[in-house]
């Protein structure tokens, strides 16, 4: 019954699609399909809008200098990284110590986006440079190495051939026997992303897998070099649970950020593993995609009625996705109705009011609807920054949850 509600939900006929587009004007079309593809290609290059203006000395500073950035996220309260250079550079900020508006020659107020100088912390690959420029980022850790605790990089098979992750290790003596982890990064990121949620789990004993699913350097392509929207990826992190289970975890926890998220809701929920899945840590989940389409289309400017036009296309397959054995990408099972049908386990949600690119409107809903089984931990900052606001808060919170989950079939 739920598979056939889901599907009269977002159910289009050939029919109905000219309607839509005839009404909509001649390139309605293209433009969503163009929007459709969009969504579903990983992007060739980084996004690099953010531009050093000055490199001062700054005493105060951890590394004796402060940068002065301009562009997207450049003042957000907190630490983050700034990678540049095509990714080849990697320098550690911390928090702003001055701003000057943007104003341009005439006196007036330019783009709305103040530059600001914040100290530099480490520059830990590539040089820091005026005129350099890059993105900031939730990331802060480059390398496992960097957490202090034992580290190795070991291979996955996966469908399609073999992927990687990183192997972390709690302290000696402190590890709890049979209790793994695996850590599932987000749309447009990298594994780097997740390594800031190791270290309260490895002080909870927990040994950890931080994965590179599909699409990521030194993994397989995914289907048509497209993603899934966490339905293709959970066959990752099921590949990776299954690695867990054949080295010793009798219980795994699953850490998902973004669209990482999604993948770790559905592979809790759905997956061949989930007997062993004892909880799920999401930090600004993409737990409902229709409403995050919506607001990723207001975000260029597009009228919702394209993006509900891209959405049937994928829907339908006539732009076609990453899951293998699908004709189109099944957004009605990725509403937050659907994903919160499908929990089993406890949940710990970081999630903030404050995010503009996935609406926090998803990890309400879903708190809503199985509030025996969801914590939402509201929380100051952007999507998949909130750890860089308050890094203690954040590990504090995460390693209480992970503490105290009872063993899969205990409850």
């Amino acid at each position: 019954m739920r598979e056939r509600r889901r599907a009269g939900r977002l159910r289009l006929t050939a029919t109905a699609l000219g309607a839509i587009v005839a009404g909509l004007g001649g390139g309605s079309l293209a433009l969503a399909t163009h929007f459709a593809r969009k969504v579903l290609t990983p992007a060739v290059r980084p996004d690099a809008r953010v531009t050093v203006w000055a490199i001062e000395d700054d005493a105060a500073a951890p590394g004796g200098r402060r940068v002065w950035i301009h562009g997207p996220d450049a003042a957000l309260p907190g630490e983050y990284s700034f990678i540049f250079d095509g990714g080849s550079g990697h320098a550690r900020l911390g928090p702003v110590v001055d701003r000057v508006l943007d104003v341009g020659s005439s006196g007036a107020r330019g783009s709305g986006v103040d530059r600001v100088a914040r100290e530099v912390v480490a520059v830990d690959r590539g040089e820091l440079r005026v005129g350099a420029r890059g993105r900031v980022t939730g990331w802060w850790y480059t390398d496992p190495a960097e957490l202090g605790l034992e580290t190795e990089r070991v291979v996955i098979p996966v469908d399609g051939g073999l992927t990687w992750a990183w192997l972390v290790r709690p302290e000696p003596g402190a590890e709890q026997e049979g209790r793994w982890a695996v850590h599932v990064h987000g749309r447009g990121a990298l594994p780097e992303e997740a390594l800031r949620g190791v270290r309260p789990l490895a002080r909870a004993g927990v040994t950890s897998l931080v994965l590179a699913y599909r699409n990521d350097p030194g993994a397989p392509r995914g289907l048509r070099g497209r993603y899934g929207l966490g339905i293709a990826e959970r066959r990752d992190v099921d590949d990776a649970i299954s690695y867990a289970i054949a080295h010793g975890a009798r219980r795994v926890t699953l850490v998902g950020w973004s669209m990482g998220g999604t993948a770790s809701v559905l592979a809790a929920g759905r997956g061949p593993h989930r007997s062993v899945v004892d909880g799920l840590v999401l930090d600004s989940p993409a737990l409902d995609w229709p409403s995050l389409l919506l607001r990723q289309a207001a975000l260029v400017r597009l009228p919702s009625a394209f993006a509900r036009l891209a959405m049937r296309l994928m829907q339908r397959g006539w732009v076609r996705g990453a899951v293998p054995g699908a004709k189109g990408t099944d957004l009605g099972a990725l509403t937050a109705e659907e994903l919160a049908g499908g929990l089993r386990v406890p949940v710990l949600i970081h999630a903030s009011a404050d995010d503009t690119y996935v609406p926090w409107g998803g990890s309400l809903r879903v708190a809503q609807l199985r509030p025996e089984l969801v914590t939402l931990r509201e929380a100051a900052g952007e999507h998949v920054k909130l750890w860089n606001v308050d890094p203690g808060a954040w590990e504090r919170a995460t390693e209480e949850f992970v503490r105290a989950l009872p063993a899969p079939g205990s409850a």
